[in-house]
């Protein structure tokens, strides 16, 4: 499909200029291994079925993207012939059902306007967005199946997703969950075999999503945070898995030294005033917000110098009561486990400003970042990061010779699991992504540095190496994109049913190919 063709759709907008074609083909893993033939953004739903079809009839590939945050390749082409489909223009809030608790949004909804828009409501989203929120957006949520804020307690993005409209690779739409019935008010998914599950986290292999329910609640009436240091992985891990089960906090997020120590190097004293403003605004009272501001003022950072593995908890309740109440359990807990209570002004300044702005793609000093991560069950988080550990220790040498180094943040999800994320920090040239993503204070810091092949690939191997380490704990992924394995890890009877799905969804294998690993159809 060339641009002319693309130009002709109503409702198209396209742009195939050298710069858009390169920043879109880019994720924060890596330079693309091709420049996308256009970026294509439809400026309705109907004007995306007009596309998808035109791209069947042509066997053009479509690559959906939404904020661009990937970190596995999952809206990157495999052919020059590709065209990105930039969802971010189909963001409308259609719906805040505040009697039934649900809100229909469309794809390029970012989490921080979802979050602004439900506030005068007196509502949150259930899961309520991953970090990268300020740029992410709620179809790319859905498409990854994203974690972080309210994952402690309602697990992911996908379990709290009540239905979906997506568009087929044959150009059609196709409704599911409390969506399906058209006439009716979406309220609830399991009206029978419910297919939401499979669009979502799918990578838009299956379909393109154009509205999104998302499950609701009240917000919170009481909120508090509580951080403890320990000494050790294994007594860290096993508080986290003792507070998950017990599910007194709505969050528990936990980083190793060296996060901790990179955390301690990003930020400048300008930062922190703007930090402190920021969570002053963020306050919901003004007293309150003074006292706490205070309180952060006086702790600094020195509490931070003795620290290890450090947790933070956060907790939401019916009221004040029930609030200290979870959060002495959750001392109770943690104390028994070794952990030292520190001042919690990092997890006050978390809670106050969920979306930050993006300068965590890099380094403090401006090195490369790229993650990968595991969800494992609580019980074997801790062997899990010995497998990590050991890892790292075998490949000394290789993160020696690329100044390469590696950084874990934890997390809970649900009652059930864990998630590990190691982060891989070394020395590279940046790509025009991460230059267009990072404030301009951010990026004039950043010395320029050549480009470093040699050491980018030892790092993907590393990437690679872990998912391998993983394998043997049972561990799940999210943003599978073309990086994680899943079909191969499935019963041949499994992929019988998914590339079955694929053939009767995408017939043509137009929508996002390679990814799930779904490429050319068996």
């Amino acid at each position: 499909m060339n641009a002319t063709g693309l130009a002709a759709l109503e409702g198209v907008d396209v742009d195939a200029s050298p710069d858009a074609r390169e920043l879109l083909s880019q994720d924060i893993s890596g330079v693309a291994r091709e420049s996308v033939a256009a970026v294509a953004r439809p400026r309705d739903a109907d004007a995306l079925c007009r596309l998808v079809a035109h791209a069947a009839a042509t066997g053009t590939p479509l690559l959906p993207r939404g904020g661009g945050m990937s970190y596995t390749r999952g809206y990157v082409a495999d052919s020059p012939s590709a065209v990105v489909v930039d969802l971010r223009g189909l963001d409308a809030i259609e719906s805040v059902d505040t009697a039934n608790l649900v809100a229909v949004v469309q794809p390029g909804v970012t989490w921080a306007r979802l979050q602004d828009a439900l506030a005068p409501h007196g509502l949150c989203a259930r899961f309520r967005g991953p970090l990268s929120g300020q740029r992410s957006t709620v179809g790319g949520g859905a498409s990854q199946n994203a974690v972080f804020w309210g994952t402690g307690r309602y697990g992911t993005f996908a379990e709290t997703v009540l239905g979906l409209e997506v568009v087929t690779g044959r150009g059609d739409r196709l409704r599911t969950g409390a969506l399906a019935d058209a006439s009716a008010t979406p309220f609830f998914r399991t009206y029978g075999p419910d297919p939401t599950g499979l669009f979502v986290g799918d990578g838009g292999a299956f379909g393109i999503k154009t509205r999104i329910a998302v499950a609701l609640r009240a917000a919170p009436v009481a909120e508090g945070t509580a951080s403890f240091s320990f000494d050790a992985a294994g007594p860290l891990l096993a508080a986290m898995g003792d507070i998950a089960r017990a599910d007194l906090v709505v969050q528990q997020s936990a980083f190793d030294p060296l996060l901790v120590t990179l955390r301690t190097r990003r930020q400048s004293l300008a930062e922190d005033f703007r930090t402190l403003t920021g969570f002053l605004r963020g306050s919901k009272s003004l007293t309150r917000g003074l006292k706490d501001a205070a309180s952060m003022v006086a702790a600094g950072r020195g509490f931070l110098e003795d620290s290890h593995y450090l947790l933070h908890c956060f907790a939401e309740a019916r009221g004040p009561s029930a609030l200290r109440e979870d959060l002495a359990a959750v001392r109770t807990i943690a104390q028994r486990h070794g952990g030292r209570e520190i001042d919690d002004s990092i997890a006050k300044v978390m809670a106050a400003t969920p979306f930050p702005a993006l300068n965590g793609i890099v380094g403090p000093a401006g090195e490369r970042w790229a993650p990968v991560h595991g969800l494992v069950p609580l019980s074997a988080a801790e062997p899990a990061y010995r497998a990590l550990i050991d890892l790292l220790a075998a490949h000394e040498d290789t993160t020696t010779c690329h100044t390469i180094s590696c950084g874990t943040l934890f997390a809970t999800v649900g009652t059930q699991a864990v998630v590990m994320e190691p982060m891989f920090f070394w020395p590279d040239a940046l790509e025009r992504l991460h230059r267009e993503t990072l404030e301009p204070r951010s990026l004039a810091r950043i010395p320029p540095r050549d480009p470093q092949p040699e050491a980018r690939a030892a790092v993907g191997s590393l990437r690679r190496a872990f998912v391998d380490a993983m394998r043997p704990f049972g561990a799940a992924h999210l943003q599978l994109g073309r990086f994680y394995p899943w079909l191969d890890a499935r019963d041949a009877a499994f992929r019988s049913l998914i590339h079955g799905l694929k053939r009767e969804l995408d017939p043509d294998g137009i929508l996002n190919p390679g990814v799930l690993g779904l490429g050319t159809l068996p």
